[in-house]
């Protein structure tokens, strides 16, 4: 058996708003953007809240919510079978936000806690299916054989994976009212892929 370590050929982060006034609302109020950002190779996942409430007894409330999925792609081209795929990537840093307080924390918190597979090519509001529950911790490692496979074989388009959480979805109805954020970010993606040179004629040696 072979392994080899493939570098992402893209790596993303895609931000989706929702921002609203809520509330016996005269007009549509303005709230600030998100003050949080990622370069690749770094991506970024979590989300960053701001709520800003009226004065009774007729509130309106201003609310906005951003949203943070991380997407990352590797070139499987060379393959024409795999023994075993394996996705690692490291915690870099991290941000958490309580009540309008940051909260300060020694070694970085993992706040992506579910990996699935890109449906479209990368955009905003990272869309995906096949999702399965991601471990935690500042050096993060799963098994992605089966999806990595499904690529190969063309049985999917391979449009990448994407990292989201901690929260899950809400209506945009009923938006979450609060100043809080958790956001991680993450660096040194790599795809580890263990292969037989038998069948794989293409692999670059």
């Amino acid at each position: 058996m072979n392994t080899v370590e493939l570098q992402p050929v893209i790596i993303n982060t895609g931000t989706l708003v929702q921002a609203g006034s809520f509330g016996f609302c005269a007009s549509q109020g303005k709230t600030p953007e998100t003050t949080f950002s990622s370069v690749p190779p770094q991506m970024m996942v979590g989300y960053d809240d701001f709520f800003r409430g009226g004065k009774s007894p007729f509130a309106c409330d201003d609310v906005r919510i951003s949203i943070f999925r991380g997407g990352v792609k590797f070139d499987l081209t060379q393959f024409d079978r795999i023994a075993h795929a394996e996705l690692l990537l490291d915690t870099m840093q991290s941000v958490t936000r309580s009540d309008g307080k940051l909260m300060q924390t020694q070694t970085p918190v993992s706040y992506a806690n579910m990996l699935c597979v890109a449906t479209e090519i990368f955009a905003s509001n990272m869309l995906c299916d096949n999702e399965m529950p991601l471990p935690v911790g500042e050096v993060i490692s799963i098994d992605v054989s089966n999806q990595v496979r499904d690529w190969i074989n063309k049985r999917r388009n391979n449009f990448g994976f994407i990292l989201g959480g901690p929260r899950p979805m809400f209506s945009a109805q009923t938006p979450p009212r609060d100043n809080d954020a958790k956001i991680s970010w993450y660096n040194n993606v790599r795809l580890r892929v263990t292969y037989q040179k038998t069948g794989n004629s293409r692999v670059m040696q």
